[in-house]
C-alpha cells in the first residue's frame, strides 16, 4: 500500500497518492503481482509484454519472484535506460523495429507460440491488479472519498483499473459516492484528450510526438473507447499539458521531496492551470504520482 499524504501543488491542496514508491517505482507493480501470480497459477513459464518502461520493469521483477522467466519486447524509438533496469531483473530484452505497434505485433506472435501474453494495455488481469489503488485510496482516506481523483493517461489502464475500484467499492457501501476521473494527458500525443474535447465516442490515433513524459506516449490507446466511456460516466474529464508544465511541475515536485519522473508529475501538471476550476467542480482532489525519477 502507497502512502497517501496532503499537501499543496502550486497553489492547489491535494491528496497526493505516492504510487512512485512502489518495489519497482511505479503503480504497474499493483497490475504485474495480479498477472504474474494468476500466469504462475496456470503452470505458465514464460511471461512476454510490449512495453517501453515500467511495465516492463515491474513484469521482469515479480516474474523473478516467481521463478518465471520474462521476455520484453521494446519499441526501437524507446528510451534504453528502463529496459537496461528490466534485463537487470532477469528479463530478456529485445529492440523490435516499427515503435510501439511494431512490438505489439511482435508480442502477438510470442503469445501464438505459446508464451503467456502479460499485456498491460489488454489483460483484465492487469486492470484488477490496478483496481487496488482505489481500495488503497479510499482506505488512507477514512474511506471518505475524494471528489475526483487526477491521473496520468497513455493505454489508459490506471483510469479503468480506479472506474473499476470505485465503482465496486460505492456498490458495496464502502464509499458514499464515485469520484470524478480526471486523467491527464502530454499534449504532444493527446488522442484522448482531443476525442474526450470533441465529443467523439473513439479516439483517432495521432502521430506520437516528444515528450519528456515517455510513460503516456501513446498514439493510439487499445481501449480508448473504454477509457473515455468510464472518465464520462464518472463526471470528469481529459486534460493535456504542455512540455513547459510538465517540465515546471516535475522540478516543483521534487524541491518538496517527492522524486517523480516525467510521466508521474503528468497529473499534477494540469494543477497551476487548472487546480482551482477542478476544485470548484469536484471539491477535494486526490492526485496520482505515478512513477519514480530515480530511473534516470
Amino acid at each position: 500500500v502507497s502512502p497517501v499524504v496532503d499537501d499543496v501543488v502550486g497553489s492547489t491542496p491535494v491528496h497526493l497518492a505516492l504510487e512512485y514508491v512502489s518495489p519497482t517505482g511505479s503503480y504497474k507493480d499493483r497490475g504485474a503481482s495480479l498477472l504474474v501470480s494468476f500466469a504462475a497459477a496456470l503452470g505458465a513459464t514464460l511471461l512476454v509484454d510490449d512495453t517501453s518502461g515500467n511495465a516492463g520493469i515491474a513484469l521482469a521483477a515479480h516474474a523473478a519472484r516467481a521463478g518465471l522467466r520474462a521476455r520484453v519486447l521494446v519499441p526501437d524509438d524507446a528510451s534504453p535506460v528502463k529496459p537496461r533496469i528490466a534485463a537487470e531483473l532477469g528479463a530478456e530484452v529485445i529492440r523490435v523495429a516499427g515503435g510501439r505497434a511494431g512490438a505489439a505485433a511482435a508480442a502477438l506472435e510470442e503469445a501464438a507460440s505459446g508464451a503467456f501474453y502479460a499485456s498491460h494495455a489488454w489483460s483484465p488481469l492487469f486492470l484488477h491488479g490496478a483496481k487496488t489503488l482505489a481500495y488503497s485510496l479510499s482506505e488512507a482516506l477514512r474511506w471518505t472519498a475524494p471528489g475526483a481523483v487526477v491521473v496520468p493517461a497513455g493505454n489508459g489502464g490506471l483510469v479503468l483499473g480506479l472506474d473499476a475500484g470505485f465503482r465496486e467499492l460505492r456498490r458495496h457501501g464502502l464509499i458514499e459516492r464515485r469520484p470524478a476521473i480526471v486523467a491527464v494527458q502530454a499534449a504532444a500525443c493527446a488522442p484522448l484528450a482531443r476525442a474526450f474535447a470533441a465529443g467523439a465516442l473513439l479516439p483517432a490515433p495521432v502521430t506520437e510526438g516528444p515528450t519528456s513524459a515517455d510513460g503516456v506516449r501513446v498514439g493510439a490507446a487499445p481501449r480508448g473507447a473504454e477509457v473515455l466511456r468510464a472518465v464520462r460516466q464518472s463526471g470528469g474529464s481529459i486534460e493535456e499539458v504542455g512540455e513547459d508544465e510538465i517540465e515546471r511541475t516535475r522540478r516543483g515536485l521534487w524541491h518538496k521531496g517527492y522524486a517523480v519522473e516525467s510521466t508521474g508529475a503528468v497529473a499534477a501538471a494540469c494543477l497551476d492551470r487548472l487546480g482551482d476550476d477542478l476544485r470548484r467542480r469536484h471539491g477535494d482532489l486526490a492526485v496520482v504520482l505515478s512513477g519514480s525519477g530515480l530511473k534516470l
